[in-house]
């Protein structure tokens, strides 16, 4: 992985697994395999570890340079994590509940909806169609965005 975003709710897809043999061995043994989607749920206090669901719901625990070894191609992360302001990105989902999806229809906001970011005091989202809306960090992390290729 090139840049590993430890924030829960990033999720990743598993390009190659790294040629050192025994994280290699490992991962295959653990049922991680070239393909699989892995979606970090919680890092540890001191980010040495990382708890990550497998997509046959497995959930396993892995140190970050077990993490690293892996090819791995970001699929989507939080709004929160998101740090390239030129790259556009489509909204995946909504993590709120009841009150939250409301608030994101009252501002227009929905899934599929492609946006680009730039950050002020808090967050800015910027709709495609050049509409504004001011999103607050809590709120950010709520909203899982893709990139999108331009």
């Amino acid at each position: 992985m090139k840049e590993v975003i430890l924030v829960p709710n990033a999720e990743y897809v598993i390009k190659s697994l790294d040629d050192q043999s025994l994280i290699s061995q490992r991962m295959i043994q653990m049922g991680v395999l070239p393909g699989s989607n892995i979606r970090i749920i919680r890092v540890g206090p001191l980010g040495k570890t990382v708890e990550v669901l497998v997509d046959q719901g497995e959930s396993i625990a892995l140190r970050t340079d077990e993490l690293k070894a892996l090819n791995c191609k970001i699929v989507a992360l939080p709004l929160s994590a998101v740090k390239d302001s030129k790259q556009h990105y489509r909204i995946r989902n909504f993590l709120g509940g009841r009150g939250f999806l409301e608030k994101m229809r009252m501002r227009h906001l929905a899934i599929s909806d492609i946006i680009s970011i730039s950050e002020n005091d808090g967050f800015k989202l910027i709709k495609k169609d050049g509409q504004t809306v001011r999103i607050g960090r809590g709120e950010a992390d709520k909203i899982i965005v893709e990139p999108v290729e331009q």
